[in-house]
C-alpha cells in the first residue's frame, strides 16, 4: 500500500470482489479498524455508484458492480436514486457556455441576455443542489450504520441483562437449596441424636435393672400395616401392653415403591390431638419391604385409638402428605 492513490484503487478492488483472499483479509485488516478509513470506504462506493449511473465503468466492473451492489432492492433502489440525479444534471447547461453567450450578445439583445444569465444562475443552482444531494445521501448512508449498530449494540446489551438476571436467579436457587439441604441434615443428625439418646437410656435402665436384681427394662414391637381407608381405627387389631414394657417399637409398613429419603411422622388421639412426632426418618429394609422404625416410650401411650400422619419431604423441601393411614389401638393388660 503505497500512497492514496494506490489505496484508492485496491479498496475499489476490493468493493467490487475483485481481490484475492489474501489481499482481501489485509484490506479488512488495515481499513475497516480506523474510523476515517471506513468513511473512505463509504465514500468510494458512492463514487461507484456514481460512476455506473453515468456509464463510467468499464464492462468487467460494471458487471462486477452489478453481482455486488444490485443484489437486493434496496441497492436498486440506490442506484435508481444515482440515475435520476445524473439525468437531472444532464439536462441542465453548463454554467461557462451560458456566460459565453452572454458576452456575445449584441447591446440590443441586453434583456434576452439578461434573461439567460438568470437562467444559467439556475442551472447553476441546480447543480449545486445536485451535488448537496448526493452529499446528503452519503451522510444518511452513514448514519443509517450507525444507527444499525446501535440497535445491535443494544440488542446484545439487553440480551446479556436477560441472561445476568437469570445467572442471579439461578445462584439464589442455588444458595436456597443448600440452605435447605444444611436445615435437613441438621434435622437429621438432631434425630439421629435422639435415638442415640433413647436407646443410650435404655441400655442404663436395663444395666441398673440387672445389678439391682430387678426385672430388664422391657421392648415391645409391633408392625403395622397402611389402610387406603381413613376411619378404620375400631376395627384394627388391638396392642396390649404389659406394665412391665417400657418401650415400644413400631414398625410402619410402606406401600409400595419407595419415592422419598425422608419422612416425618405424627401420632395423633382420635380427637386430632398430636402427642408425639419425630422427623427425618429413613426407610429401611425388612423381611416383607420397606418401613420406618418408630421408638415411643410407652408412658405417653394412654389406653385408646390413635392415628399415624405420614408425611415426605419431596426434594424441593416440601412436606407432602401420603394417602396412607396408620392407626393403633392400645390396651394396657
Amino acid at each position: 500500500m503505497k500512497d492514496d492513490a494506490d489505496n484508492e484503487e485496491l479498496l475499489t478492488w476490493y468493493l467490487l470482489g475483485k481481490l484475492p483472499e489474501k489481499d482481501r483479509l489485509l484490506v479488512e485488516g488495515e481499513f475497516l479498524s480506523d474510523d476515517r478509513d471506513y468513511e473512505r470506504i463509504l465514500a468510494l462506493e458512492d463514487q461507484l455508484y456514481y460512476d455506473y449511473a453515468q456509464n463510467k465503468l468499464s464492462p468487467g466492473d460494471r458487471e462486477q458492480f452489478e453481482k455486488r451492489f444490485l443484489s437486493s432492492k434496496q441497492k436498486q433502489k440506490r442506484a435508481i436514486l444515482y440515475s435520476d440525479m445524473v439525468n437531472k444534471m444532464s439536462e441542465t447547461t453548463p454554467v461557462g457556455a451560458a456566460e459565453k453567450n452572454i458576452a456575445d450578445r449584441e447591446p440590443h439583445q441586453f434583456l434576452p441576455s439578461l434573461k439567460s444569465f438568470f437562467v444559467a444562475q439556475g442551472a447553476a443552482m441546480r447543480v449545486s443542489l445536485a451535488a448537496l444531494a448526493i452529499a446528503s445521501l452519503v451522510l444518511i448512508c452513514f448514519a443509517i450504520g450507525i444507527l444499525r449498530q446501535r440497535n445491535e449494540y443494544n440488542q446484545l446489551g439487553a440480551q446479556l441483562a436477560v441472561q445476568a438476571v437469570q445467572n442471579n436467579q439461578l445462584r439464589q436457587q442455588i444458595i436456597q437449596e443448600r440452605a435447605r439441604a444444611d436445615e435437613l441434615g441438621l434435622k437429621l443428625k438432631r434425630e439421629i441424636d435422639e435415638k442415640a439418646m433413647v436407646r443410650q437410656e435404655l441400655s442404663k435402665k436395663q444395666a441398673q435393672s440387672g445389678r439391682h436384681g430387678q426385672r430388664a427394662v422391657s421392648i415391645i414391637s409391633h408392625a403395622i400395616a397402611p389402610s387406603i381407608v381413613r376411619g378404620q381405627a375400631p376395627e384394627m387389631k388391638k396392642l396390649y401392653l404389659p406394665s412391665s414394657a417400657h418401650v415400644l417399637r413400631l414398625l410402619l409398613k410402606l406401600k409400595g415403591k419407595v419415592e422419598y429419603k425422608l419422612y416425618q411422622v405424627a401420632l395423633l388421639t382420635d380427637e386430632g390431638a398430636k402427642i408425639w412426632s419425630q422427623d427425618m426418618l429413613q426407610a429401611q429394609g425388612t423381611g416383607s419391604g420397606r418401613s420406618l422404625e418408630l421408638w415411643l416410650p410407652t408412658r405417653t401411650l394412654a389406653p385408646g385409638d390413635y392415628e399415624f400422619k405420614l408425611k415426605a419431604h419431596a426434594p424441593d423441601g416440601t412436606l407432602e402428605e401420603k394417602r396412607d393411614y396408620y392407626y393403633l389401638s392400645v390396651r394396657i393388660k
